[in-house]
C-alpha cells in the first residue's frame, strides 16, 4: 500500500504539474464561464437594437400588388405597396435596399423574393398565414356565411392537461448531451495520455527498472489511479466555473430552461451519472493502460488504441440513440454492456422509469468489468515488460495465460 501510494502521489504531481494541463484548463473555465454567461448577452444585445430600431418590433412586408383590385381590397390587412412593380422590387432587393419581399399576384397566389435562401427566416410563414386567413375570409363572404363566426368555431381552443407519472423525456435531452460530450472527451483525452506514458515507460527502458523495484499491480493501479484522478478535477474545475456562472446569470435564462435543469437533474439522477461516469472512465482507462503495454513504442500507440476508438465512438453512438428513444430495446440491451452502459443506462434513468433491479444488475456487472480489465491490464503490463521488440498480438497475450 505504500508502495502505491508513493507512485500514485508521484504520478498525480507530474500530472497536475504540467504547465499545459494548467493552460489548458483555465481556458475551459473561462470558456465555460461566457458560455454560461450568453443569456446575459443575449438581453444586452436586444436591449440595444429595441432602442435603436423600435419599429423591428412589428412585423412589416414589403410588397407590390399585381393589380389595383388586390391593392385596394387587401392593403388595409397586409400593408400598403412598397413597389410599383415586380422589377423594382428585384433591384431593391439587388441593391441590398431590403432583404426580401413579396408580389401579390392573388389572393391564393404570390412570389416571395429574396437574395439569398434564409434557413432561420419566419417572415414568409407570417406572410403566408395572413393571406391564407384573408382568402378564407373572402371564400365564405362568398358563400353567405359570416367569416367572423366561422373562424370563431374553427378557432375554440382545446382544454388539455398532461400528467407524467414517471419521468419526462423531454426535459433531460440536453443535459444528457451535455454530460455525453463532456465524458467523450475526458474518455479518449485521458485513455491516449495512459497509453501514450506506459508506451513511453516501455520505449525507454524505464520499465524494466520499475518492476525491478516493485510490482506491475501498483504500478498499473498508481499510474490509473493519478491519470484518472486528473482527469477528474479537471472536470470538477469546469464544473465549478459553469455552476458559479450559472448563479450569476441565473435571473437572465428562459424560464423553460430553468424548469428543465432544475426538474431533470435531481439528487438520484446526479448520484447514477457520477457513479457510471466514473466506473466507465476508469474501465476505459485500464483498457488504454492495457493496449499501451502492448507496443514496444510510442509512435505505434495510435495504431493500438484505434478497435477500442471504434467501440467507443459506437458507444457515442448508442447514446446519441438513447436520448432519442430511451425505451428502445435496442437500448434496454446496451444499459447492461458495461462498455455503453456508461451513458446509456445514466440516459435512461434520467429520462425514462428503470426498475431498481435493472440498475443494480448493470452496477454490478460494470463494477466485475472494471476489476477484469484492471487484473487483465495489470498482467498484459507484466507479460509486456518481458517482450520488447515487435508489436505484441492478441495470440499472443492468449498464449501467455497458459504459461
Amino acid at each position: 500500500m505504500k508502495k502505491l501510494k508513493t507512485v500514485f502521489n508521484f504520478e498525480l504531481r507530474g500530472m497536475i504539474q504540467k504547465k499545459s494541463l494548467l493552460v489548458t484548463t483555465a481556458i475551459m473555465c473561462v470558456i465555460v464561464l461566457l458560455i454560461t454567461t450568453i443569456p446575459t448577452f443575449m438581453i444586452w444585445f436586444e436591449g440595444e437594437e429595441t432602442e435603436e430600431n423600435p419599429s423591428k418590433a412589428a412585423e412589416e412586408f414589403t410588397l407590390v400588388y399585381e393589380n389595383d383590385e388586390l391593392k385596394e381590397a387587401i392593403s388595409p390587412m397586409l400593408g400598403e405597396e412598397t413597389y410599383s412593380t415586380e422589377e423594382e422590387l428585384k433591384d431593391a432587393v439587388q441593391r441590398e435596399e431590403v432583404t426580401s419581399g413579396f408580389v401579390v399576384e392573388d389572393y391564393d397566389r404570390y412570389t416571395y423574393i429574396s437574395y439569398d435562401s434564409k434557413t432561420d427566416s419566419t417572415e414568409q410563414l407570417i406572410f403566408e398565414s395572413q393571406l391564407e386567413q384573408l382568402n378564407e375570409n373572402r371564400l365564405f363572404d362568398e358563400k353567405g356565411m359570416d367569416s367572423q363566426e366561422v373562424r370563431e368555431i374553427l378557432n375554440q381552443p382545446i382544454e388539455q392537461e398532461t400528467v407524467y407519472l414517471g419521468k419526462d423525456a423531454g426535459s433531460g435531452t440536453a443535459i444528457a448531451f451535455g454530460v455525453m460530450i463532456t465524458m467523450y472527451l475526458l474518455i479518449l483525452l485521458y485513455g491516449a495520455n495512459v497509453a501514450t506514458s506506459v508506451a513511453r515507460e516501455k520505449d525507454s527502458r524505464t520499465m524494466e527498472l520499475l518492476i525491478t523495484s516493485s510490482n506491475p499491480r501498483t504500478f498499473i493501479l498508481g499510474k490509473v489511479g493519478a491519470v484518472g484522478l486528473t482527469g477528474i478535477l479537471q472536470v470538477a474545475s469546469l464544473i465549478v466555473f459553469g455552476v458559479i456562472g450559472f448563479m450569476l446569470n441565473k435571473e437572465n435564462y428562459p424560464d423553460v430552461l430553468l424548469d428543465m435543469v432544475q426538474g431533470s437533474m435531481t439528487i438520484d439522477v446526479l448520484l447514477i451519472y457520477i457513479l457510471f461516469s466514473v466506473l466507465g472512465y476508469i474501465l476505459y482507462l485500464f483498457i488504454y493502460a492495457a493496449l499501451g503495454s502492448l507496443v514496444s513504442k510510442v509512435e505505434d500507440v495510435n495504431s493500438a488504441v484505434t478497435p477500442i476508438t471504434f467501440l467507443f465512438v459506437l458507444a457515442y453512438l448508442a447514446a446519441t440513440f438513447a436520448m432519442i428513444v430511451p425505451d428502445n430495446p435496442v437500448v434496454k440491451v446496451t444499459s447492461f454492456i458495461p462498455f455503453i452502459s456508461l451513458f446509456t443506462m445514466p440516459i435512461r434513468y434520467m429520462l425514462t422509469s428503470v426498475p431498481m433491479t435493472s440498475l443494480l444488475v448493470s452496477s454490478a456487472i460494470m463494477v466485475l468489468t472494471v476489476v477484469l480489465f484492471a487484473a487483465l491490464s495489470i498482467h498484459i503490463y507484466k507479460f509486456g515488460s518481458l517482450n520488447y521488440g515487435n508489436r505484441l498480438k492478441l495470440k499472443d497475450v492468449i498464449r501467455s495465460f497458459k504459461k
